[in-house]
């Protein structure tokens, strides 16, 4: 009759779990799979882009700068964010660890030496085996060979077991919640890695650019100065107007300070750089002929999509923690079952130390045991619907991260397209300037144009030079958002 009532008991109580469920409202989104295609189709013939299977895990040598490769292995190695984010690697999988324990049964030896005397006054009487006189209160003395000692030292060691049958799945669930942590702890290691990777690169490549303006600014600077100088000597000779002068002059100042400006972000990058490098702030920085860069074709995945889901790390991460979760919901709802565990004891003691392993001074015991949850103020239901809202907010995390991966593909692909071909423009706009300036000062040898012709003509050479630069710099920019866009290689890790 006892288990017949225990059964009906258990199987409400299933009926009950199941209706306790809220249900998981969020559902991952389809990534944009047409409009990656289709924008991937529309850049095949970019010579900015290239279309392939594997995306190198060192992204960084297909620029072929040696400066650039140490500088970032350089900042693997030394930067605090990195090793931070190794350590929560570690952290996690101690964790795990920890929780994989509870798989297992747990086995303790211990053991102890106790002294201890009793009241002579107490409940009891005991007394002194040495003494004959009457206990306190006048019953009769408990001394002698057959007497309680009032003083007394003990010996006792015992060998504990404890073991929870994991009927449920409440264990292995946790520990997969914890694995899945650890995954994602791991692929936020390598995502923080491309992450600081392409800052670095980016904040390089700026520098480069800026290092190239600076002397393009001072060459700017020379010219302004000359054509005032020649300016001062046209009005001298009666051959201008006055108002020339201030004119040209504010022109050089304006030039002088763009060229603050820019040595002033010079300054800025120097120290960011520098930053990443997590050094003594005096590594050196070696300027590069920025002009005659051989920029590389980006690598794109023939398969974006797939790439993006199973490559970035931040939607890898964002898997694991989705994983996670899951798991965390089947724990929730194995706390309504209950648990059975077993513990047992086995050990000696005795008041004699040569005597502390023999079988007499043995004892045991084994102590199954279950625990139902009857009532608990709500606590299992608000377990599982915290679980359940936490499931619900790493899959609508997940879509977001969706999205953004789709707009900043797209957003990569549109935008270096755009920038490679602002790039060929203004090389050809330097092209027909340096023609221009060519033919003028041919023009200056037989006579026909004057010195302040040919200063001028170089104005717009030189500023055609720092718009082409200018370009560059937004191209390869263009590019490091692209392989960052990508995800890089997470599958090499």
């Amino acid at each position: 009759m006892a288990s017949t009532r225990f059964g009906l008991l258990f199987a409400i109580l299933c009926v009950v779990v199941g209706g306790c469920s809220s249900g998981r409202r969020a559902e991952p989104i389809e990534i944009a799979a047409c409009a990656l295609d289709r924008a991937s189709e529309d850049a095949a013939a970019d010579p900015m882009i290239m279309h392939t299977e594997y995306i190198p895990d060192s992204w960084w040598e297909l620029f072929g700068d040696p400066q650039l490769t140490s500088f970032i292995l350089t900042t693997f190695e030394r930067n605090p964010t990195l090793q931070e984010a190794r350590a929560h690697v570690m952290l996690s999988a101690f964790g795990a660890d920890s929780v994989r324990a509870n798989l297992f049964p747990m086995v303790n030896w211990g053991g102890d030496i106790l002294r201890e005397k009793f009241s002579e006054t107490g409940l009891i009487p005991f007394v002194n085996p040495a003494s004959t006189a009457p206990a306190a209160g006048g019953l009769p003395a408990q001394g002698g060979s057959g007497g309680i000692p009032v003083y007394f030292t003990q010996y006792e060691t015992e060998l504990t077991l404890a073991y929870n049958f994991d009927i449920w799945g409440k264990n292995r669930n946790t520990y997969q919640a914890a694995l899945g942590q650890v995954q994602a702890d791991i692929a936020d290691e390598v995502f923080t890695r491309l992450q600081l990777g392409i800052a670095v690169a980016q904040v390089y490549y700026q520098l480069q650019i800026d290092y190239r303006r600076r002397y393009i600014a001072q060459r700017l600077i020379h010219n302004l100065e000359k054509f005032l100088e020649l300016t001062r000597g046209r009005v001298k000779g009666n051959l201008e107007n006055s108002l020339s002068i201030p004119t040209a002059e504010s022109r050089v100042s304006d030039a002088k300070s763009a060229l603050l400006q820019i040595e002033g972000d010079i300054a800025v990058k120097e120290h960011q750089l520098r930053a990443f490098l997590a050094g003594d702030f005096e590594e050196e920085i070696c300027p590069m002929s920025i002009s005659e860069k051989y920029l590389p074709a980006v690598p794109l995945p023939c398969d974006i999509p797939m790439h993006l889901l199973s490559n970035r790390p931040d939607i890898i991460r964002q898997l694991w923690l989705i994983e996670s979760a899951g798991r965390q919901i089947e724990v929730a709802q194995a706390g309504f079952y209950p648990d059975f565990n077993i513990t047992g004891l086995f050990g000696y003691q005795t008041l004699h130390l040569s005597k502390l392993f023999e079988w007499p001074s043995s004892y045991f015991n084994v102590d199954p045991a279950f625990t139902l949850p009857i009532f608990d103020g709500g606590r299992l239901i608000a377990n599982l619907g915290g679980s359940e809202v936490n499931y619900d907010l790493a899959i609508l995390e997940y879509n977001n991260l969706i999205i953004n991966a789709v707009k900043e593909v797209l957003d990569g692909i549109a935008v270096l397209r755009n920038a490679e071909q602002q790039l060929q423009e203004l090389k050809n706009k330097l092209h027909f300037q340096e023609e221009h300036y060519s033919l003028t000062n041919l023009r200056i040898a037989h006579n026909l144009n004057s010195d302040l012709d040919a200063l001028v003509s170089e104005q717009s050479l030189i500023q055609a030079r720092d718009q082409e630069t200018v370009a560059l710099g937004n191209t390869i920019q263009a590019a490091l958002s692209l392989i960052k866009a990508i995800g890089g290689s997470y599958y090499a890790k």
